[in-house]
């Protein structure tokens, strides 16, 4: 075999690589160690034993000590000038060489970088799913000086203002620039391009003056357009402006109609810009006048700008004195509040901050702790793999390459594999969010959506650039610290395998604990979500099919046209087939909305409006309870004889029944309902069961039902009963309202779509922790076999004379699936302590129906890893137990 002598290679180096001494020797020994493996390799392919391959490997290259002195003697003669030329020119040979390496080492290669692009899509995917609540700029100016204003009641500090509290307020508060206001409703949006109901939000006209927003095109609302004597104008935003008038540039100055109200479109908003919250598709200013306007007419949200020297918390002390003076002023409009609360404008804007805050930290230490899990495996690779290179490490040092030249060689590869496992796992993550994004609801959001952005591109960068130092460096060091004549004796192997193996058993221990944790936290939120799913609801959701409408004052101007109207949909509704019954009510189940009314039994109202019994209050049609599926305890329902000219009626929950008249029927019985115009009597004509209204997680709350008959609402849902799959019935319910009124725009969904939406928070921890949990068990499983089959192979010759001395095949199998079990063990006892944190944690707020120690999940959680453990040590014990003895006697 021929080879290039020594001394011309040396020189062509040089020629490429004219700088100092240390430098060209490095330059060297990185080509000698190039071609020292490409020549072993060639060796071995010849059926040579990997040793003496090396061997011959190193005499054609002759006296490494002279080939060293050669090196120094050109490089002492060579010109220093363009050192960073040189090191430029040194990376690229280091990266040269890495991707020679690992490309030769394919199989290496694609596990590690599955391993990490797992680690890594998960932490990128929780992040972008994070980023739009917590790190995406807001879409106003210097927004961390926007606030909104709550007033406190009974712990609940968003309580609203009204127009003439805003302006007294802002008279006398010195913390703010400028104080704005709004509220939200739907309207109907018709025209040539079909109706639809759209959500809007009412601004004052300073509103875009607060939050310094700009139009994409046409201009904002202005002061002086808003109030009794201001404009029907409007401005659209860009998601309305592209689907329904295909970004026609004459829409500015046409008007459209708003429940029949000609507006005139001034402006369309950029589609970054939401406010208050995503659904948002038109802005209209307040018309109302503060003068005429009621102070106990809570209907406004403030928001304000602070002064630059002004902090929220310092504001908060401003308003609070001003709050006491004013219920002293005012006490029965300001007095039954206890404080005002002042939040960022992030907080106040994003839905359930305090719960999704801790939901999103729960699923962030989640995949936190499966990029840990992917570096200890992936390090524990590397450990191996350094331990079987230790033989090319002594060679290159013995050629006179300096170790902080070799760790950077060997960190060279971490790199270049954390960058490919890197751009695997933002692959992974961009099909993910397109993946989960049409779960989320976009209600979810208040200023913004799932996506991978140029925030999240740098979180996956800055991680992607830190792995390498997780699982790489600890290896490169090790593989340079090793003996080098030992080393060289052992052939690769000995004490630096032995240290290798060590140091891979502490890192499945750390693997197991970790994983055991994630599996536990997964177990807990998986058995909230069975046990959620399997709540009492108190109705019947899987029959239902509901429509929400809401007929226009411009079209239907009286409350017998709007009664006319849902009457003859009811109807048209109820001659399909398959539609068991149809009923009308105000207020949704589960929808996210819920009014109280004060109630009291009489003779006993309270003096103070606060001290009354409160309950849900829901107006209802006949029919209502048989449709919904809720049992009639006691009494009736609603009869068509309960007529907006017959005595007032209503119909209690069980709840609200015990609570007012315990252990007696409540049937037939009055009660005080306080309105506007003081307490109305109203009798209980029937009691019926409670239901979950607000939400699937809190108790069940007293209930009061007025029927439709004498208590008329605008905005209602049909409850259509199906016999059988209501989504069947989606079609023909849908044109059966359009050939009542074509012009007035419906929502239709199933009813178990509302209870699901009400799982969100459980379905998407569940789903995202099940993920991580089974990639971290594989990964457990993957660290616990690499090193059961590592120490097998490096016990080969202590195996094969134990089977000689007369040890069964069982002993030796039985004693490898013991290594694995205990280095389990030890893992379960850290992983356990771990997992009592985790469900202390989730026990705060995302558990439901389950402990944060479930002896059910633990258990579970404890065969399960056994189990594991048992299965990834069986193969290597079964290759144990195959071990030839007269073969490794022979080798020896």
């Amino acid at each position: 075999m021929s080879r290039t002598p020594w001394p011309p290679l040396v020189r062509r180096v040089f020629r490429r690589t004219p700088t100092s001494t240390a430098d060209s020797r490095a330059a060297v020994d990185e080509e000698l160690a190039f071609h020292l493996e490409m020549v072993t390799q060639e060796y071995e392919a010849q059926g040579i034993s990997p040793d003496e391959a090396y061997e011959r490997a190193l005499a054609e290259f002759g006296d490494l000590e002279l080939t060293r002195e050669y090196c120094a003697e050109q490089a002492a003669l060579r010109h220093t000038e363009a050192r960073s030329v040189m090191r430029v020119e040194e990376v690229i040979q280091d990266l040269g060489f890495a991707w020679r390496t690992l490309r030769k080492n394919w199989s290496y290669t694609l596990v590690v970088v599955g391993t990490l692009a797992f680690g890594i899509a998960a932490n990128t995917l929780i992040f972008s799913v994070m980023n739009p609540y917590f790190f995406r700029p807001l879409p106003y100016g210097d927004s961390d000086r926007i606030v909104q204003l709550g007033q406190i009641r009974g712990g609940y500090d968003g309580n609203r203002f009204s127009l003439g509290q805003i302006d007294d307020w802002t008279a006398r508060s010195q913390a703010f620039e400028d104080v704005a206001a709004y509220w939200y409703n739907t309207k109907n949006l018709t025209g040539a391009e079909g109706a639809v109901r759209v959500m809007t939000t009412f601004v004052t006209d300073n509103m875009f003056d607060v939050l310094q927003s700009e139009a994409l095109v046409g201009r904002t609302i202005q002061r002086g357009e808003g109030g009794p004597g201001g404009s029907d104008v409007v401005v659209i935003s860009q998601g309305l402006w592209e689907s329904r008038y295909g970004s026609d540039p004459s829409l500015i100055g046409r008007t459209i109609a708003l429940d029949g109200v000609p507006h005139t479109v001034i402006g369309v908003m950029d589609s970054e810009f939401s406010f208050p919250f995503n659904e948002v598709r038109l802005w209209l200013p307040v018309r109302e006048d503060a003068a005429s306007e009621g102070r106990s007419n809570n209907n406004y949200m403030p928001v304000a700008r602070l002064k630059a020297d002004w902090t929220p918390e310092r504001a908060r002390a401003e308003l609070s004195a001003i709050q006491r003076d004013f219920a002293s002023l005012y006490p029965e409009e300001e007095g039954r509040f206890t404080g005002v609360s002042v939040k960022p404008i992030r907080a106040a804007l994003n839905f359930a901050w305090d719960p999704l805050r801790i939901s999103f930290s729960v699923l962030l230490t989640a995949v936190v702790f499966v990029l840990m899990i992917a570096c200890v495996n992936v390090a524990s690779l590397t450990l191996a793999r350094a331990s079987t290179r230790a033989r090319e490490v002594a060679v290159r040092a013995a050629v006179g390459a300096a170790r902080g030249r070799l760790v950077r060689q060997l960190l060279t590869e971490s790199i270049v594999l954390a960058i490919l496992g890197g751009a695997t796992g933002i692959g992974l993550a961009f099909w993910g969010a397109a993946l989960i994004g049409p779960f989320i609801p976009e209600g979810l959001y208040r200023v913004g959506e799932v996506s991978i952005d140029g925030t999240v591109l740098l979180f996956s960068l800055v991680i992607t650039l830190i792995t390498p130092m997780a699982f790489g460096l600890a290896p490169a060091i090790s593989a340079t610290r090793s003996d080098l004549a030992a080393t060289l004796k052992e052939g690769g192997g000995g004490s630096g395998m032995k240290g290798a193996l060590r140091g891979r058993r502490v890192l499945v221990v750390v693997e197991v604990a970790l994983a055991i944790a994630l599996i536990a936290g997964t177990g807990l939120m998986v058995r909230s979500f069975a046990e959620i799913q399997s709540v009492d609801l108190g109705f019947d959701s899987e029959r239902l099919l509901v429509a929400e409408l809401t007929p226009s004052p411009y079209s239907y101007e009286t409350s017998e046209e709007v009664d006319d109207f849902f009457n003859r949909a009811s109807e048209q509704i109820m001659a399909l087939p398959g539609v068991v019954d149809v009923a009308q009510t105000t207020w949704l189940p589960l929808n996210h909305e819920t009014l109280s009314i004060s109630i009291a039994v009489p003779g006993s109202e309270p003096v103070d409006a606060d001290d009354w019994p409160s309950a849900i209050r829901g107006r209802v049609s006949n029919g209502y309870f048989e449709a919904m599926g809720i049992r009639v305890v006691s009494g009736r329902e609603f009869l068509s004889s309960d007529g907006p000219d017959d005595p007032p009626v209503a119909v209690i929950s069980t709840l609200l029944a015990e609570r007012l008249w315990p252990g007696e029927s409540p049937v037939g019985r009055s009660l005080s309902m306080r309105t506007a115009g003081g307490a109305t009597p109203v009798t209980v004509v029937g009691v019926v069961d409670d239901i979950q209204h607000s939400d699937l997680n809190g108790a069940k709350r007293p209930y009061f039902y007025r029927p439709l008959s004498q208590a008329t609402s605008r905005r209602r849902f049909l409850v259509v009963a199906a016999n059988g799959q209501p989504s069947r019935l989606m079609a023909p319910v849908r044109q059966s309202l359009q050939e009542v009124d074509a012009n007035l725009p419906f929502d239709l969904r199933v009813m178990d779509q509302v209870v699901q939406e009400n799982t969100l928070q459980w379905a998407l921890g569940s789903t995202f922790l099940g993920v991580f949990g089974l990639g971290g068990l594989l990964l457990a499983s993957l660290g616990i076999y690499g090193v059961i089959s590592y120490s097998v192979a490096q016990r080969r010759r202590e195996m094969g004379i134990r089977i000689a001395m007369g040890a069964s095949k069982g002993d030796i199998r039985s004693a490898v699936v013991s290594e694995g079990l205990k280095l389990t063990g030890l893992g379960l006892v850290i992983g356990f302590v771990l997992a009592l944190g985790v469900g202390k944690v989730l026990s705060s707020f995302l558990l439901y129906g389950v402990s944060g120690f479930d002896p059910a999940t633990f258990g579970s959680v404890l065969i399960l890893f056994v189990a594991v453990a048992a299965l990834a040590s069986l193969v290597p014990a079964i290759r144990a137990g195959r071990v030839d003895p007269l073969k490794v006697l022979r080798t020896e």
